[in-house]
Order: C-alpha cells, then sequence, then structure tokens
C-alpha cells in the first residue's frame, strides 16, 4: 500500500530547491551578466508555473506616476547620503579594507561612461530589482510565512543576497550594496510592493555613482 502524497511537503521541498538553486547562481562563483539573465528566466519560468506574472510581484504601472518619481528621488538623495555618511564608513570598518571600485570604470572615458548608463539602468536597475526584491521576497515569504517575521527574514536574506552579487566590490562592497539593498527592500514594501519606485531608486542611484567616478569625484560620495 502506497502512502499517502504529502502535496504541501512535496511543495515546501521544491520551493527549497529552487531557493537553493537560485542562492548558488548569487552567491558561488563571480556573479555575472548571464547568471542574471538565467535567474530572470527561472524567476519568470517559477512564476508562470504558479499562474502569476510579473506584474503579481509589482512590475506593474504605479498608480500615480509623479508620486513615484518624487518618492525615487527622495529615496535616491537619502541613500547617496547614507553611504556617504554612514554605509561605506561602516561597511570599510567592518572589512578592514576599501570598496573595490575598480570593475565601475574609470575617469574620463565616457564610451565607458555610456556603457554603464545603459547597464544600470536595464540590467541593474530593472533586472536586478525583477529578481531580488519582486522574485526573491516573493518566493522567500512563500517559504518563510506572510507574517511580518516572516517578511522581515524575506527582507534580510535577500538583501544578503544582492550583497552577494557585488562581490566583485570586495567584502566591503557586499556589505554596503547589501544595506542598500535592505533599504530598497523598505521601500518596495512601503509602496505596497510596486517595483517601479525602487527600479527608478536604484537607477538614480547608480548614476549619480557612475558620473562621480566619471569625473574622478567619486570620494564625494564614497569618501
Amino acid at each position: 500500500m502506497k502512502a499517502p502524497t504529502d502535496q504541501s511537503h512535496g511543495y515546501t521541498k521544491g520551493l527549497v530547491a529552487e531557493l537553493a538553486l537560485v542562492g548558488l547562481l548569487i552567491g558561488f562563483g563571480s556573479f555575472s551578466v548571464h547568471r542574471l539573465i538565467l535567474l530572470l528566466l527561472i524567476a519568470s519560468q517559477s512564476l508562470w508555473v504558479r499562474g502569476f506574472s510579473w506584474s503579481d510581484v509589482g512590475f506593474r504601472r504605479p498608480p500615480a506616476v509623479r508620486h513615484t518619481l518624487l518618492q525615487a528621488l527622495i529615496g535616491a538623495a537619502l541613500i547617496l547620503i547614507a553611504v556617504r555618511t554612514a554605509i561605506v564608513p561602516t561597511a570599510e570598518w567592518l572589512a578592514g579594507a576599501p570598496i573595490d571600485l575598480s570593475a565601475l570604470g574609470e575617469p574620463g572615458d565616457v564610451r565607458a561612461l555610456w556603457i554603464r548608463l545603459g547597464q544600470a539602468w536595464t540590467l541593474a536597475a530593472i533586472g536586478e530589482e525583477m529578481v531580488f526584491r519582486g522574485y526573491l521576497i516573493r518566493r522567500l515569504g512563500d517559504l518563510v510565512g506572510v507574517t511580518p517575521a516572516g517578511q522581515a527574514v524575506a527582507l534580510v536574506i535577500s538583501s544578503g543576497l544582492f550583497g552577494l552579487a557585488h562581490g566583485y566590490q570586495g567584502s566591503a562592497g557586499v556589505i554596503a550594496a547589501g544595506t542598500i539593498g535592505a533599504i530598497l527592500g523598505v521601500l518596495y514594501f512601503v509602496n505596497r510592493r510596486n517595483l517601479w519606485v525602487v527600479i527608478l531608486c536604484h537607477g538614480i542611484v547608480d548614476t549619480v555613482a557612475l558620473t562621480a567616478i566619471y569625473f574622478g569625484r567619486e570620494s564625494w560620495l564614497f569618501g
């Protein structure tokens, strides 16, 4: 006689396996554009098989476009101030080393600047927010629960993975990016899980950082 099928247990095992694969793609080895694209494909498949779409996790038109843009600008300004005054100094103190900015371009290289700005607004702002805020927070919430405590756990784990994805910036960069990811996650929750606020905020922060590096003024932002 066969044992009864425990569909809930099977679902949990499948979810753990899915999240473990995603965690390995993010945290094992160097994170790359190809891995981000693969993560977007996995996330899209995960949503599709459950009858959802990206709009269900926040990739939809915001209810008030001007209000969304204003929130993104304010959020970006606060993040940039925090980066200069608290996030980077604390991260470098904890890591015992400065953030490695070498992958973000050299001063005066206008071609590299435009390429990186394009990547910042597509792969980083849109792609990373879809994966780390939209998909991961939702799927981690499915695993740990939709209670306030469960959502806090989902926020912490997704932010930690976001930090690991920036391992090319060294240990300090991982800590700083993880902290920024947590702020973006809070902003995502505050805006009822609409991704456009964090997409715009992410893009503005990256644009300011890349522009500062281009003009050789990274010390104004990173200390």
